[in-house]
């Protein structure tokens, strides 16, 4: 009975002191989440460039006026040799590109919300709407949707709106009201 007694204290002594340095020591107070800016992605393709927008704000101004707060040029091509050319906002001047949502999502190191909104207007005064991230890089990629649900004199001014869909899915009545609502 007495080694139980012997053995019981130094035990019971050990946990008080771990007990004791584990309240004393705080936990790091934790990060502010750090914001993803990954809901939504927009583009302007012209001849020769593809201007690349992280922010509606600047997006909507860019296409009323065809001025921006800050063009970057990335050095980079598109896959038809267009010119990669971020658009800014002020906020953002002077931050590292790959930072930034617009060069991250082309660079596919961000992860898209979900939902998603994406939107590409091209030469000729279309209008591609998206709801997925991967259907917006593969029109990135190939130039073209594979499946499409268009809507003829439906965008802001008249212009041809192309809905871009997966296979067999049905008329994208969600995304019609989005872009409306975005519109309005």
């Amino acid at each position: 009975m007495n080694d139980k007694k012997n053995l019981i204290k130094p035990l019971v002594a050990a946990l008080l002191a771990a007990t004791l340095s584990a309240c004393a020591m705080q936990a790091p107070a934790p990060a502010k989440p750090v914001a993803l800016d990954n809901e939504d992605w927009y583009q302007i393709r012209t001849e020769k460039e593809l201007f690349v927008f992280d922010d509606y704000a600047t997006y909507r101004d860019y296409v009323k006026s065809g001025t921006a707060p800050i063009k970057q040029n990335t050095g980079k091509q598109d896959g038809f040799g267009r010119n990669i050319v971020l658009i800014l906002k002020s906020a953002d001047q002077g931050k590292d590109a790959k930072t930034l949502s617009a060069q991250r999502f082309l660079d596919v190191s961000l992860p898209p919300a979900q939902p998603f909104y994406g939107e590409l207007r091209d030469e000729e005064g279309v209008i591609f709407v998206f709801s997925r991230y991967g259907d917006m890089m593969d029109m990135y990629k190939i130039g073209e949707p594979t499946f499409s649900y268009v809507d003829i004199g439906g965008g802001p001014e008249g212009q041809r709106v192309v809905y871009v869909l997966g296979k067999e899915e049905p008329k994208p009545v969600k995304q019609i009201a989005l872009f409306h609502d975005k519109y309005k």
